[in-house]
């Protein structure tokens, strides 16, 4: 894991309210598949009013499940498996730019994790107005960025970021 955009097979994981729910048993079975990078989608779905269906994954619950996975694969696997969002953070924390289009509203521009989503949804523009998983990506950038600034500093050491796995195994 540098924090740099790789070029390999991307798994497209659509990721389903019920999965949100199981964080852990849908990483072990991504790890179960050999697939060693993937690009979650979280699954949004609205009504005939243009609310959220009940079937779509919910902001408080892709936000545990962003930090759960996050929980797993930092302890377990950086640089095993590379997640597209985890990457993404990563490459911003490190001076990169995003790579996505600014679509932030006037509640965007005061966010102190703005500079992460601009506004629109890391993984896949689905709406023009103000993302409703936001409250998600906003506890999970929230959440790793200890840990992201502790990957940032290992490989401006020019240090492994495998590292944290094992500082994180003796804190524990």
């Amino acid at each position: 894991m540098t924090g740099r955009h790789v070029k390999a097979a991307i798994a497209h994981s659509m990721v389903s309210r019920q999965n949100c729910l199981q964080p852990q048993r849908w990483y072990r079975e991504f790890r179960q598949t050999g697939m060693t990078s993937v690009q979650l989608i979280p699954q949004i779905e609205r009504d005939a009013s243009g609310n959220l269906s009940a079937g779509s994954v919910q902001p408080e619950e892709w936000g545990v499940f962003l930090c759960t996975v996050f929980d797993l694969w930092v302890r377990e696997d950086i640089s095993t498996i590379q997640i597209h969002l985890f990457e993404s953070t990563l490459a911003i924390w490190r001076g990169y730019s995003p790579q996505i289009a600014s679509n932030m509203d006037n509640a965007c521009g005061e966010c102190s994790v703005q500079r992460f989503c601009h506004g629109t949804c890391p993984e896949s523009t689905y709406s023009e107005d103000k993302n409703v998983l936001c409250e998600g990506y906003y506890r999970f950038f929230t959440y790793s960025a200890p840990y992201m600034k502790a990957m940032r500093d290992l490989l401006k050491q020019r240090r492994s970021p495998r590292e944290l796995m094992a500082m994180l195994s003796q804190a524990s």
